[in-house]
């Protein structure tokens, strides 16, 4: 993979993660008001887990990358 694609996914993991953190209280009082907040939560969750492991395995990548050269 090279150097630039591990940025933008680097940075579209970031972007997920903030995004999430901040759309999950907002959604809660706005558009999803009459969800379940368990349900919700669950759902914020799953994508901010995502984002995590995606930034996980890109630092993973990154240091075998240098290990490797």
């Amino acid at each position: 993979m090279s150097q630039r694609a591990r940025r933008a996914r680097v940075i579209a993991a970031w972007t997920l993660l903030g995004g999430s953190i901040i759309g999950w209280p907002i959604s809660a009082l706005t558009l999803a008001r009459s969800e379940p907040p368990f349900i919700l939560g669950l759902s914020w969750l799953a994508i901010i887990l995502a984002s995590a492991d995606l930034l996980t395995s890109s630092q993973v990548h990154e240091e075998q990358g240098e290990d490797g050269d």
